[in-house]
């Protein structure tokens, strides 16, 4: 994600030389943070449009077109159904201040030490409102055959039979794969780190990464199972408390094409950096410094059959 740099008007600005710097150390953390925003659909809103945008997408008639027709005869027309989604952009963001006097005697090179720290923060915070709106769908699958989320007891862990319901589930939905982060297609799981451990112990797992191929087991990735990418996303959505007992559920988020979307208006999406150095009428002595990041976006559920949530204990 390209950032854009301001630096305050008149007085002592930062240089040009500078302000890209401390941009280049926010982008370089924030890459690293963004899991959810990299795989919603883009939805483009030109300036001075409104800040809502809709997505319309035909459904499937509920019935094939088995009959044949009539030598001569017209057959009836069918009903198409469109289905809108809407979703309104809002601003995020947050900023901090420097003292000058902290800037001017600290040991390390903090306003570039606070940039980064903003691209980490930025990241996290935006993945997790796409996160959370994404995991609120409405097609769910339970670990162990579980019903509900309260069910869902410490020994429910991710099985190698789950992984299959999972592909069952989507290919049934006739959901279209999506580009997987390994050149191929599939479908792509947002995974826990503590979900992934789980994996990485099924002799399912250790059977196809010693016997087959041994990358995963030497980067230290879940990789792909039975059509199923695990991405490991350590925000992924964790329900603290509300399993069997007042155990943490843990979430694994499927998706397949055109599963979510993200607007963004003329590219505001892209989180911006903003460091002022220079006083104004509330700082007349230049006393301190401000580094901050803003983004102005959401995220929209496109459809309902191309996201599946699985929810299971962990070791």
């Amino acid at each position: 994600m390209a950032t854009q740099t301001y630096t305050s008007a008149g007085g002592n600005q930062l240089t040009a030389e500078n302000a890209e710097y401390y941009q280049r150390a926010m982008l370089d953390r924030l890459q690293d943070s963004v899991v959810f925003m990299n795989y919603g659909n883009k939805a483009k809103i030109p300036k001075h449009a409104g800040a809502t945008t809709s997505w319309r997408r035909l459904e499937m008639p509920a019935t094939l077109a088995t009959t044949a027709i009539t030598e001569g005869v017209t057959p009836a027309s069918i009903d198409l159904t469109i289905n809108k989604v809407q979703a309104t952009v809002q601003q995020f963001g947050a900023w901090t201040k420097i003292t000058d006097f902290v800037d001017l005697v600290g040991l390390d090179p903090i306003l570039t030490e606070t940039s980064q720290l903003m691209g980490d923060y930025a990241g996290l915070s935006m993945d997790a409102v796409v996160r959370d709106i994404v995991v609120a769908g409405t097609s769910v699958l339970y670990a162990n055959n579980r019903i509900s989320r309260v069910t869902v007891a410490a020994g429910d862990k991710i099985t190698a039979a789950d992984i299959m319901k999972m592909r069952e589930t989507m290919v049934k939905n006739f959901v279209k794969p999506v580009k997987l982060p390994n050149g191929g297609s599939g479908y792509l799981a947002f995974t826990h780190p503590s979900v992934v451990t789980n994996i990485m112990s099924l002799q399912e797992w250790k059977d196809q990464n010693t016997y087959v191929d041994v990358k995963n087991r030497e980067k230290g990735i879940a990789g792909q199972m039975y059509g199923i990418y695990f991405m490991e996303a350590p925000s992924a959505r964790v329900f603290a408390g509300e399993g069997a007992s007042g155990i943490d559920v843990y979430s694994t988020l499927i998706i397949g094409q055109g599963a979510y979307g993200i607007p963004d208006i003329a590219g505001s999406s892209k989180p911006e950096i903003l460091v002022f150095s220079s006083g104004n009428t509330e700082n007349p002595l230049e006393l301190y410094k401000t580094c901050g990041w803003k983004s102005c976006f959401t995220a929209a559920r496109l459809n309902e059959k191309c996201i599946l949530r699985y929810e299971s204990s962990i070791t």
